[in-house]
């Protein structure tokens, strides 16, 4: 695969634009792969398509369970209206991305401009899809919400109010009392930051039970599995600061909920990778677009845990 502005010169130009199609496509895969590695809550979104044509996608939710009344009484039946189906509608918006390389910077640069430009672009897309699902995430009516210590709301927390094993095993009740447990293609997952993964590599109950099977397979930003529980590790998860957001001390507000069920994304449009010379100023130009919506899906398939960060 060809890396540099040089190396792709070398091959014919099948366009007017000045970078062929087959160097746009490899770069997009390029691209893409990238993002793909620093997205952590978008593998675990539910995710689909709007289509070509479509403005808005509507995804069904039963509201509750619905409650049939049992005859048992010959040539009787009782019929029950369906009325606890609820939508969550996405409508996904555009969102543009460009970099501008000059020909003086390609000729003149001792490192590979390319690369970095793709680089860049990439973490910048991925960055906000993640941020988009922990804001809609954030933005949920949770299940439950748990904290650290002997905390009862935010304001009460303080120092040493951390992430522990406990709070791990109490979410999951929370969760399985709505009726959410783990499958095989939709697990349970914690989203915690940096600061409460130190706090686990701390604790012994967690380090010896977090090891893997052979066959298991570890997600972008996972730090290990505890009580059936995938934990992610990712500066997404939102930040709280005694400053702006009535916290008793600095924390974190960590996310345990149910994959591809909790939330979702849904794009209008891929990312789509073109390319233009612009003659007059001497810059080839390259354009990142992706239209999508994050939205929470089964608000009761969440927990919020509000916990310190030291």
């Amino acid at each position: 695969m060809k890396t540099t502005i040089q190396e792709l010169s070398n091959e014919t130009i099948t366009t007017s634009s000045g970078v062929s199609t087959v160097q746009g496509k490899r770069w997009l895969q390029s691209i893409l792969a990238a993002a793909k590695q620093k997205m952590f809550f978008e593998q675990f979104a539910y995710v689909t398509d709007a289509g070509a044509g479509i403005k808005d996608v509507a995804v069904p939710i039963a509201a509750s369970h619905v409650d049939f009344t049992d005859d048992t009484t010959q040539a009787s039946r009782t019929y029950t209206e369906i009325t606890t189906i609820n939508t969550v509608t996405f409508t996904p918006s555009t969102h543009k991305f460009g970099a501008a390389i000059s020909d003086d910077v390609i000729r003149t640069s001792q490192v590979d401009i390319v690369a970095y430009a793709r680089d860049e672009i990439a973490y910048d897309m991925a960055l906000n899809i993640d941020v988009a699902c922990a804001t809609a995430i954030g933005a949920a009516t949770p299940a439950t919400t748990l904290y650290g210590g002997d905390a009862s709301s935010v304001a009460t927390l303080e120092t040493g109010d951390v992430m522990t094993t406990d709070l791990v095993a109490s979410g999951i009740r929370a969760l399985k009392v709505n009726g959410w447990v783990a499958e095989a293609d939709k697990p349970l997952v914690l989203f915690i930051s940096p600061y409460q993964e130190e706090a686990f590599m701390k604790d012994s109950q967690f380090t010896n039970a977090a090891e893997y099977g052979n066959n298991e397979v570890v997600m972008n930003g996972e730090i290990g599995k505890y009580l059936g529980v995938k934990v992610i590790s990712t500066n997404q998860v939102p930040a709280k600061t005694i400053t702006g957001h009535s916290w008793g001390a600095n924390g974190h507000q960590c996310f345990l909920l149910k994959a591809k069920v909790a939330y979702g994304i849904v794009y209008g449009l891929r990312p789509r990778l073109d390319w233009e010379y612009k003659k007059d100023v001497a810059t080839h130009n390259i354009y990142l677009d992706v239209a999508y919506a994050a939205d929470s899906i089964q608000d009761n398939s969440i927990v919020f845990i509000d916990v310190t960060d030291a």
